[in-house]
């Protein structure tokens, strides 16, 4: 069935005005192509939807089922136009982030409440999990872009990047450590290092651990940076994180130390789909945050 909005409208004119020449009128036709054009419903329905009587276009009792289920149809029609002129317009929508848990209850809150006080009626889902998921949440289409540290992305993976962060050690608060000296990564080789990603693990043993190698049994494996600060607070360990996380140190009973010898930086980027048109408010939000890291961050360095 080949069924077109303006024959759609054509029956909606006729039956409301029961008249072809005022149905022409409002649509701005000739008699003839309104004519045309419901003859051309009729002819898909298979079906009679006037009684044409003189001057007079009449229902019949088809046509006076078919008129609410038409109304339907073109208010629908209108509500799908009204919404997109509003995502064009970036009136409303709801974009789909992931982002590492840390990242999400410490670097974004002050970012969004302020993106979202700009467009308000763009929603946000932020998806919180592990650094190691971003890439694939972006992948797997769970999230429409991912804000996260430095991944491998395969190829169908746009990564664009936004700042570099400093890699701090983690120390339990009452730890000599970092109180006095410079601390260097020298120093750090008789502790047990609390790992909670898999891919900043290895991030690290290619930055520091190849020349300071660690034994496997002094290691322990959390998936969480949550809790891996939680562990070091029971003087469990030490850990390495990027410089943000320091906003929960005094929850989680933690020092971060800069290291003064061996500074290593961490990259952070957005990740999106190549080759797939992002939303109008994807793009509000990565042109918003691209301006912010141009700016104070919402932390202070230490």
């Amino acid at each position: 069935m080949n069924i077109t909005l303006r024959q759609l409208r054509a029956f909606y004119e006729v039956a409301k005005t029961q008249s072809f020449t005022l149905a022409a009128r409002n649509m701005n036709l000739t008699q003839s192509a309104v004519s045309m054009l419901v003859r051309q419903l009729e002819t898909e329905y298979g079906l009679a939807l006037f009684d044409r009587v003189q001057r007079s276009a009449q229902l019949t009792e088809v046509g006076r089922q078919m008129l609410p289920i038409t109304e339907r149809m073109l208010e629908d029609l209108r509500q799908v136009h009204e919404g997109a002129e509003d995502l064009k317009a970036l009136r409303r929508g709801r974009l789909r982030i992931a982002v590492p848990q840390m990242l999400a209850c410490s670097w974004l809150p002050p970012l969004a409440a302020e993106f979202m006080a700009a467009f308000p009626d763009i929603g946000l889902h932020v998806m919180d999990t592990t650094g190691d998921r971003i890439v694939s949440a972006v992948q797997d289409n769970e999230a429409e872009i991912g804000i996260g540290p430095q991944r491998p992305a395969p190829a169908d993976i746009a990564a664009e990047p936004l700042w570099e962060e400093p890699i701090q050690i983690v120390l339990p608060r009452a730890s000599a450590l970092g109180d006095g000296a410079p601390l260097t990564w020298k120093d750090l080789r008789n502790e047990n290092w609390i790992q909670y990603s898999d891919d900043f693990t290895l991030y690290l043993e290619r930055a520091i651990w190849a020349e300071l190698p660690i034994p496997e049994a002094r290691t322990t494996s959390v998936r969480y940076l949550t809790t891996a600060l939680s562990f070091v607070g029971l003087g469990l360990g030490v850990t390495a994180a990027p410089q943000y996380a320091r906003s929960f140190a005094d929850q989680f009973a933690v020092k971060f130390a800069r290291v003064e010898t061996g500074r290593i930086m961490r990259a952070f980027y957005i990740y999106s789909r190549r080759n797939h048109s992002r939303s109008p408010a994807a793009n509000a939000f990565v042109s918003f945050l691209t301006h912010k890291i141009g700016s104070p961050l919402p932390f202070e360095p230490l």
